[in-house]
């Protein structure tokens, strides 16, 4: 499962909250066992260059702990595509109009690349009609910070799939 933080800011300027949103995505998805994709984060080069700029910048995520370690795992991914080995393309979204993924269907999901829109804005117009599905994580239309949506979407697949603590993978 992959959770792919979408740039939807300046694309060739660093933002502060580029570091912050990584350096608070990086323990979630490492406690639930995720990669971590960044589409468009075409001011960094290399995956050590983006490690040491989220580490220097905050002290969040035990000062990089996680995102080393995904890093080290293999788990985290500069990307300007999709690769189709990230599976089924899920469009996040509290206005979803088609292809909502049901409970059942979350469960049944081999592999998944999660898209979440990093800004106001939220996803591109674009890629939510490129996407297979759409994933409304409240199920109730409402609109959720990204941190919150990122920690809300993680749990939610975690436990629809694996049943929580009780069967870890």
């Amino acid at each position: 499962m992959v959770i792919c933080l979408v740039n939807t800011y300046d694309k060739l300027k660093l933002h502060e909250i580029h570091l912050r949103t990584i350096a608070r995505a990086a323990p979630l998805c490492h406690a639930y066992d995720f990669h971590l994709a960044l589409y468009e984060f075409d001011f960094w080069k290399s995956h050590e260059e983006l490690v040491e700029d989220v580490v220097d910048y905050t002290t969040i995520g035990e000062g990089g702990k996680y995102l080393r370690k995904l890093a080290s795992a293999g788990k985290l991914h500069l990307i300007d595509s999709i690769p189709a080995h990230f599976g089924d393309v899920i469009a996040t979204t509290s206005r979803a109009e088609k292809n909502l993924l049901s409970i059942e269907e979350i469960r049944n999901l081999r592999s998944a690349c999660f898209l979440i829109g990093l800004g106001r804005k939220g996803l591109p117009k674009d890629l939510i009609k490129r996407a297979r599905y759409a994933l409304d994580v409240t199920f109730r239309n409402v609109s959720l910070e990204t941190c919150s949506a990122i920690g809300a979407i993680t749990a939610l697949i975690w436990v629809v799939r694996y049943g929580g603590y009780q069967s870890l993978p």
